[in-house]
């Protein structure tokens, strides 16, 4: 009996991969298949044990990928599956940012203020003395219409913080001047400078 021969003959189906991730239509997103399977044992094709009723005071964080104590959760009426150290990244917190940026005054008001507030370190200050509203008042006193990434505001006096009473209102260009001249220890200069535009801007 030719057993070579007969080995040869069989065909061999290939073996098909098990599924490592299933799809929940609530979270819209894919999971372990492990996911889907309850505390009780019970398997669930469409959604995910994510979904199952808060026990023992826990719920399920995206961003920990485990079950946390529910006062860590955002004190919303729907807190979702992000805690508070994880809801910029895996809840609505992105979303509403990106809404506030489609909004031309609040865009504005947003950049204008986190420019200032990354300037403080070029500025060699540990923090800034500014809200976005303080800074909006300064730069409607210089343009009653301004359009986002036109302007910026610095300190006056570039040693101390910016608040309500040290900063200048300037161009984005004129900041990359003014910041030249204090990077290069040209203090003189970039306060004559700003001293001019000051003026300028009071005719």
């Amino acid at each position: 009996m030719n057993t070579d021969n007969m080995a040869s003959d069989v065909v061999t189906a290939p073996l098909s991969s098990p599924k490592k991730a299933r799809f929940c239509v609530r979270c819209k997103d894919y999971f372990p298949v492990a996911c889907f399977m309850s505390n009780d044992g019970t398997d669930d094709a469409t959604l995910c044990n994510r979904h199952e009723p808060a026990k023992n005071g826990l719920r399920y964080c995206r961003g920990c990928d485990d079950y946390v104590a529910l006062d860590l959760f955002p004190k919303t009426t729907k807190p979702g599956f992000a805690c508070k150290k994880h809801v910029s990244q895996h809840g609505g917190g992105r979303k509403a940012k990106l809404k506030q940026m489609t909004d031309v005054d609040k865009k504005r008001r947003i950049l204008a203020w986190k420019l200032c507030y990354s300037d403080r370190k070029i500025f060699k200050q540990t923090k800034i003395a500014i809200r976005q509203n303080e800074i909006e008042i300064e730069v409607l006193k210089i343009d009653p219409n301004p359009l986002p990434d036109v302007y910026a505001v610095v300190p006056i006096d570039c040693t101390a913080i910016a608040s309500p009473e040290n900063i200048a209102v300037v161009s984005l260009m004129q900041r990359k001047h003014l910041i030249q001249m204090f990077k290069a220890n040209k203090l003189a200069k970039y306060t004559h400078t700003i001293c001019q535009i000051i003026s300028v801007q009071k005719k």
